[in-house]
C-alpha cells in the first residue's frame, strides 16, 4: 500500500538543494571551535579533572608574570594562588570563563577567568557549597546578590 500521506510530490529533487553560505560557515566554525576546546582540554587536564558548581570555594594556581614559555626552574615564571567562591560559570566554548569573588584585606574582588587560558595551571576545590556552609543546595545558575550581602560572606583568603 502506498504511503498517501505524503501527497503525490516526486520522493527525490531533479536538483541539487541550495545551501546557504552562511549555515555552512556557522557549521564549520562550530566544528573549528569544538576541535580546540578538546584540544585544550587535552592540553591542560589539571584544570578539568575538579568538576566545580557555583557556590564553591575554588583555588587556582595560575601564572602571573614569565609567562607560560618560561622554564618550570626558572625564577622568572611567578605562580600566584587565586582563591574565591564561584559566583557563576559560563560555557561558551573557547571562551569558558568562571567568576570568581573574594574578600582580599576588607575589599571585595571579583575575577572573570577564562578556563581555556594557558596561563592556569592548576584547580582545586577548598570547600564544596562554600556559600551555605552544605546545610542546603545552590539553586540558582548566578550568584549575583551575594554582591549586595556582606562580603565576609565571600572571604576565602585568609588575609
Amino acid at each position: 500500500m502506498p504511503f498517501l500521506h505524503h501527497g503525490k510530490r516526486p520522493r527525490h529533487r531533479g536538483y541539487k538543494k541550495f545551501k546557504s553560505p552562511r549555515k555552512r560557515a556557522s557549521k564549520l566554525l562550530a566544528d573549528l571551535n569544538a576541535e580546540a576546546v578538546e584540544k585544550s582540554k587535552g592540553e591542560n587536564p589539571a584544570i578539568w579533572k575538579e568538576h566545580f558548581r557555583v557556590g564553591d570555594a575554588l583555588e587556582l594556581q595560575m601564572v602571573s608574570q614569565g609567562g607560560v614559555h618560561a622554564k618550570e626552574g626558572d625564577d622568572s615564571q611567578e605562580i600566584d594562588k587565586i582563591r574565591g567562591v564561584v559566583l557563576g560559570i559560563v560555557n561558551r566554548g573557547l571562551g569558558s570563563s568562571v567568576l570568581l569573588r573574594d574578600v582580599v584585606y576588607g575589599l571585595p574582588v571579583e575575577r572573570k577567568i577564562p578556563l581555556h587560558s594557558p596561563m592556569i595551571k592548576d584547580a582545586k576545590i577548598l570547600e564544596r557549597n562554600f556559600v551555605f556552609k552544605g546545610k542546603k543546595k545552590v539553586k540558582r545558575a548566578k550568584l549575583y546578590y551575594l554582591r549586595d550581602r556582606n562580603p565576609l560572606l565571600t572571604k576565602v583568603s585568609k588575609y
